[in-house]
């Protein structure tokens, strides 16, 4: 009888410990977004990745502005991109830790940064990245809808 406890008690063990294993493997993954407004929903999903990672890392260390256009459009992608590690962007336009970008690809317009500066002050800032290059590494064309 005490040997079946003591089995019962390593199996219940063993299994806690690869459970709780595998649940935290599973929160490190960081997924890239595309969301359609248009159709108000996700489109697809890529998992982050170091390449992604430090594309962005390197755009939006050196930012150059503020965007002058409204933001706000109910067309074209937002990409929403998690950075883990948080990068420290300190620039002209910018002096914050940033732990995810969206940018935001109007059809008719020209492409921002939207990145919350802290956790209520959104700052919309001038796109200096290659949308054809995200384009490729999502595997998905990001470019204006009409024009594919």
């Amino acid at each position: 009888m005490i040997n079946m406890i003591k089995k019962l008690l390593v199996f219940l063990t063993l299994f806690v410990i690869l459970l709780h294993s595998t649940c935290v493997n599973a929160e490190g993954f960081k997924y890239v977004e595309i969301f359609d407004p248009k159709q108000e929903k996700v489109v697809k999903v890529v998992q982050s990745n170091p390449q992604i990672q430090d594309m962005i890392t390197s755009w939006i260390t050196n930012l150059e502005g503020l965007y002058k256009n409204d933001p706000a459009t109910d067309d074209g992608y937002v990409v929403k991109i998690p950075l883990d590690p948080i990068v420290k962007v300190n620039c002209k336009s910018l002096n914050a830790l940033v732990s995810e970008v969206y940018i935001l690809i109007p059809e008719n317009e020209p492409p921002c940064y939207l990145i919350f500066e802290d956790e209520n002050k959104l700052l919309s800032l001038v796109f200096n990245g290659d949308i054809n290059k995200l384009s490729n590494i999502l595997d998905f064309n990001l470019r204006n809808k009409d024009n594919k």
